[in-house]
């Protein structure tokens, strides 16, 4: 019967993850490895940039009871709506971004096709505001100093100690990025007027690494897993180890659905705290690489 329980704690434990884990991953941002370091740290998606996570949400966005529980942990519902953890909107200045259909700010085009008004996130001393605003023409991955320099969708990011490169905004779903990259807070490159530079939240490239291999990351980075569809990047890692809360150490991977770390493992191999088992299968783990369960 133990075993029975075990088994079927694993399985709903593992459906979770492949439907979730990744989601809240991006709490750690990969920028160059010495400005992440010295001048920014980690923000977390749920409590950083003087934002503050809502409440937990059905995925028709209306309110909703939490998940079921299964072996001291409790489970998310299924399908779990952006709740702070799991999306940036909360960093993205309400304005024209507080809704999806907002964010083309009007229909008036340039000769070329261009719109000439694009919703855009600037810094404020209050903190970041999106606005209807005149786009630049600079595209992903272009330099640029400020976001005007950047066309309509896209903010301009630090993504070096001081350099600024056009990215899209990943203010909705996270897992709207583009392919090969991810959605994390970076600063804003022409923030000066407040201490630390405002995040925005911008798709930026993931860097291919292996799992619980942190040599495959430059140093200080970690290697994590960033997308729903098992993309890894390099990342700064956090401080928190086993269910602390994110960001999280190196070895540890972040679950925005349980809002906590949880170790990442080598199935079959011995490298789980007494008691647990490294249970593997989800969708979003490369073979042989599971997460610790009682």
């Amino acid at each position: 019967m133990a075993s029975t329980k075990r088994s079927l704690h694993s399985l709903l434990l593992l459906s979770s993850l492949a439907a979730t884990s990744v989601l809240g991953v991006a709490c750690n941002f990969q920028l160059d490895a010495s400005y992440e370091r010295s001048t920014v740290g980690n923000y977390d998606s749920g409590t950083s940039g003087g934002g503050e996570a809502t409440g937990p949400t059905t995925a028709d966005g209306s309110g909703g009871s939490g998940g079921a529980t299964s072996g001291g942990i409790t489970l998310p519902p299924p399908n779990p709506a952006p709740d702070g953890n799991t999306s940036y909107t909360h960093l993205c200045g309400a304005g024209c971004m507080s809704s999806e259909s907002a964010l083309g700010c009007g229909v008036t085009m340039n000769p070329e096709g261009a719109p000439q008004i694009a919703c855009q996130i600037v810094p404020t001393p209050n903190g970041a505001s999106a606005q209807c605003l005149t786009p630049g023409t600079f595209q992903t991955g272009d330099p640029c100093t400020r976001t005007s320099d950047c066309a309509a969708g896209l903010g301009c990011a630090l993504t070096g100690s001081s350099v600024g490169s056009c990215r899209p905004y990943c203010c909705g779903a996270v897992e709207a990025c583009p392919e090969d990259t991810y959605c994390a807070p970076a600063p804003m490159a022409e923030d000066t007027m407040n201490p630390t530079p405002l995040p925005i939240p911008v798709c930026i490239p993931a860097t291919e690494c292996t799992l619980l291999d942190d040599t495959s990351c430059p140093e200080g980075l970690t290697c994590t897993l960033v997308r729903e569809d098992g993309t890894t990047s390099c990342v700064a890692p956090g401080a928190s180890g086993l269910d602390g809360p994110c960001p999280c150490a190196a070895g540890y991977l972040c679950v925005a659905a349980f809002k906590k770390c949880l170790a990442l493992c080598h199935t079959g191999g011995n490298d789980c705290p007494d008691g647990m088992f490294c249970q593997g299968g989800a969708n979003s783990f490369p073979d042989g690489i599971g997460v610790c369960v009682k």
